[in-house]
């Protein structure tokens, strides 16, 4: 039977507490995190959901907007105003994007940054 000396058993107290320390930040910024994620998922159900709306076709780009927002508002996604959603004509299709930014601060003087930049074409 071979023994080792007790220096060399399992992990030490600092060790475990240093552990326990990284895995606690990185749960506090997947929290502070998971907000972000939740609205990218909201804008992009909304965007996708204008293909299949019938109430899109023939309806102008301001009608368009305010049933976006409309359905953002449901949502509760408030980072979004009528400024950030731009729509272009081309031809029978319209693109309709999204694109703004928004910051959550981390720690110290840490920010994070959440970019949504999508667009989806329907018909006119």
């Amino acid at each position: 039977m071979l023994k080792t000396p007790k220096s060399q058993r399992g992990m030490t107290g600092i060790s475990i507490m240093m552990i326990l320390a990284l895995a606690g930040f990185v749960l506090v910024m997947a929290f502070k995190l998971f907000p972000f994620y939740m609205e990218i998922f909201k804008l992009n159900s909304t965007l996708n959901g204008l293909t299949s709306d019938s109430r899109v076709e023939g309806a102008s780009d301001q009608e368009i907007k305010k049933l976006i927002l409309k359905k953002l508002q449901i949502d509760d996604v408030d980072a979004v105003t009528a400024d950030h959603i731009k729509i272009d004509s081309s031809g029978k299709k319209r693109v309709v994007s999204i694109e703004y930014e928004s910051r959550v601060h981390m720690v110290g003087n840490l920010d994070a940054v959440v970019v949504f930049d999508n667009s989806v074409e329907i018909e006119h």
